[in-house]
């Protein structure tokens, strides 16, 4: 079977935000952060799909956003059209988004050329 992995980020001050639109995009109401030591974060995994997503902060700012990383069990245009749903919820949410994937092996390494979605 296919694989495409990606990882990406997502800009905003809240995990409340950042939650609810992993959770309408992977179709999940009952999905939560939780809490750590370095702050926010979730897992995911079903047959089609890995998420792990977790707060970050920029060095000496204080501002945080949300890495987001995983594989989609399937080609990367299938992958993209997917990747793009929650791209696009974060931009009509006006929150910045960036998401690069590509097609990996069995193993979850990269082999094909790296696309970005925004």
């Amino acid at each position: 079977m296919a694989r495409t992995t990606f990882h990406g980020d997502i800009e905003s001050a809240g995990h409340e935000v950042v939650i609810a639109l992993v959770r309408d995009w992977l179709a999940q109401p009952q999905l939560s952060m939780t809490l750590r030591r370095t702050g926010y974060e979730t897992t995911y995994r079903d047959d089609t799909i890995e998420v792990y997503c977790h707060e970050a902060t920029v060095p000496g700012t204080g501002d945080s956003f949300y890495l987001l990383e995983g594989v989609v069990e399937a080609e990367p245009a299938t992958a993209a059209q997917r990747l793009a749903v929650l791209a696009g919820a974060c931009r009509a949410a006006g929150i910045d988004c960036s998401i690069d994937y590509a097609e990996a092996d069995a193993e979850g390494s990269a082999i094909g050329a790296e696309s970005t979605i925004e």
